[in-house]
This record gives structure tokens, C-alpha cells and sequence, in this order.
């Protein structure tokens, strides 16, 4: 028998405080390196300083888990850059930009799953700029990617970007999975 490929899950989080966030991440985190999966953190510089904390002082070793590359962080707004083009997502250079970090990152884990678990708050950064369409159009994209290979992305987004009636509506049908 072959190794069981992990499911595919594509969550939200839309949270009140970032407490609320850095919290629920770290038990997302922390459980998946526990398991020996991989986690890439693509967010800003102020939620990955806020995790960092966070997990140290629930006693995770990040810095073995980095060595390893099981524990690989990204700036958000960096990486769109690499694959925004007037304002929207590039579906081709998302694909070429994200491809190689995905696989690195999965090849690095040490579950017989080689599970892979991503926090993505590109899509958050692109709401935050008001670019509500590129936003939708980024987690279309990363549903492609999900069915390509199968791996845990969780987004989050604060409630108070959410100005439209439906917004939230919007987010949730692009998610397989919702958090409370």
C-alpha cells in the first residue's frame, strides 16, 4: 500500500483581535510540527513576530525546526509582489512562485503523510488595500493549487475589513472549512 496523501482543506479564521489569531495559529502550528509535517508562514512582519513569540513561550523549538526546513516563514506583501501584475494575481507566475516553495517546504517534512500546513494572509493584505477582487481571485488560485497537491491552508482575516453586506459571505464560499 501506498502513503495516504493528506486531505486537501482550505480554512478561514475571520477574527475580532489578533490574540484570537496568534492563538489559534499557534495551536495549528505547533500541532503540525509536533506531527512532523511542514509549515510555511506566509504574513506579515507583525503576525510572524507575534507567532514567534507566541510558540516560544509555549516551549516550541523553532530554531530546530527551521534548521530542518520544517519551518519556513515569508514576508506577505513580498510575495506578492512576485506575482501581482497591475493590480491582480498572475495565475502563471503565481503558480511558478508558489510551486518551488511548496514542494521544498513538503519534501522537508517528516510525516509519512508529508503534510504540509500553510497560514496565508496574502489575501488579507489584498483586502486591507481595498483590492476585494484580487483578493477572490488569489483564493480561486490557491483552490487550483489545493487540488493539485493536497495540503492545510489556512487564511485569516480581521472582522473589521469586512465594510459590505456579503463580504463575508464572499470569503466564506471560497473556503472548505470555517473557524470560530
Amino acid at each position: 500500500m501506498g502513503v495516504c496523501a493528506a486531505p486537501s482543506i482550505h480554512s478561514v479564521h475571520i477574527y475580532n483581535e489578533p490574540r484570537e489569531l496568534i492563538s489559534r495559529l499557534c495551536g495549528i502550528v505547533s500541532s503540525s510540527l509536533r506531527v512532523g509535517d511542514a509549515v510555511l508562514i506566509v504574513a506579515t512582519s507583525q503576525h510572524r513576530d507575534q507567532l514567534v513569540k507566541e510558540l516560544r513561550s509555549s516551549g516550541c523549538n523553532l530554531r530546530s525546526h527551521a534548521r530542518e526546513e520544517r519551518y519556513t516563514m515569508i514576508d506577505a506583501q513580498e510575495m506578492l509582489e512576485h506575482f501581482m501584475v497591475n493590480g491582480m494575481p498572475d495565475r502563471e507566475l503565481f503558480f511558478a512562485s508558489i510551486a518551488a516553495i511548496l514542494q521544498n517546504t513538503k519534501k522537508a517534512a517528516r510525516s509519512k503523510s508529508q503534510g504540509l500546513t500553510i497560514f496565508g494572509e496574502m489575501v488579507a493584505v489584498l483586502w486591507e488595500q481595498r483590492n476585494r477582487e484580487a483578493a477572490l481571485q488569489l483564493e480561486a488560485l490557491w483552490n487550483e493549487a489545493l487540488h493539485k497537491r493536497g495540503f492545510h491552508l489556512h487564511c485569516a482575516y480581521p472582522r473589521s475589513l469586512f465594510r459590505d453586506v456579503g463580504d463575508e459571505d464572499l470569503v466564506y464560499r471560497a473556503h472548505s472549512h470555517f473557524v470560530a
